[in-house]
């Protein structure tokens, strides 16, 4: 299998100078280009292997689109020559992703008479075989522990205000844990019958509602995030206030451990010992 030739790589780096701005497009073809989401980046796979002799034709091509494309903003995410591995099915001489900034920008460079005109007298006379096709790209939805966790503390500041519990509940793991530092609860608990019977708990202590006032802040560490806050309420009638941290274990989608610490800042807890 032939490797791109000295001549073709230097022709190739050409392009690489261009202007780095962001591209886009989806399509079955180069000059016929669709999409559902136009907003979002296309890039533009190239695939194939030159004719022989066709370096020189070939590196025409490039040196006559660059300027087009930096005038348009597209850019060249990668290029070389394939390597052929265990794992692969195809290993291309030729290799290129070319990246838009949406799809009216590539568009519009692939309908332009210049675009047109090289790619007539020199692509097209180069190749022996092209394969090209676009990619919609799409901005990852990061789920970090932290996000995690978060969505998990909304759900529990309003059980903590309701005693609805049930959308915390369904957030836990099977094999959840949870610590807390006084009362009938003290030390390991294990179980999310046994988080059920706490937190239902909380509520009887809290009858009206325990309420957060401030997050003070929020520490992730790998899969642990504390969450430090403020709140108040009724503990078995009497005032409460507390400064509270709660540490939260998060085990891919699920709240796998819970702990509690805080400090006392309002009267003394009642009867109960409550969170």
């Amino acid at each position: 299998m032939r490797v791109l030739s000295a001549l073709t790589m230097a022709a190739l780096i050409i392009v690489l100078a261009a202007p780095a701005i962001a591209g886009e497009t989806t399509a079955a073809s180069e000059d016929a280009v669709t999409t559902d989401t136009p907003s979002e980046p296309v890039l533009l796979f190239i695939q194939g292997k030159l004719k022989t002799g066709g370096e020189a034709t070939y590196g025409k091509y490039i040196k006559g689109t660059g300027p087009l494309m930096a005038e348009y903003g597209v850019t060249v995410d990668a290029v070389g020559a394939g390597v052929a591995g265990d794992h692969t099915t195809d290993a291309w001489p030729v290799n290129a992703i070319l990246r838009f900034r949406d799809l009216a920008t590539a568009e519009a460079f692939l309908a332009d008479p210049r675009y047109l005109e090289i790619k007539e007298k020199y692509r097209d006379e180069a190749y022996e075989e092209l394969h090209l096709s676009f990619v919609q790209t799409r901005t990852p939805k990061v789920r970090t522990p932290k996000v995690v966790a978060e969505e998990a503390f909304v759900d529990f500041k309003a059980g903590l205000a309701t005693g609805e519990w049930g959308p915390f509940l369904a957030r836990l793991s099977e094999d959840f844990t949870f610590h807390f530092p006084l009362g009938q609860y003290q030390g390991l608990n294990e179980g999310k019958d046994k988080a059920a019977e706490f937190f239902a708990f909380v509520s009887e202590v809290y009858a009206d509602g325990l309420f957060i006032d401030e997050v003070l802040g929020v520490t992730a560490d790998g899969t642990r995030v504390v969450f430090e806050f403020k709140d108040h309420g009724l503990m078995f009638g009497k005032p409460y206030a507390n400064v509270v941290a709660i540490s939260l274990d998060v085990c891919g989608e699920k709240i796998c451990g819970y702990r509690e610490y805080f400090g006392l800042v309002g009267p003394p807890p009642g009867e109960g010992d409550g969170s």
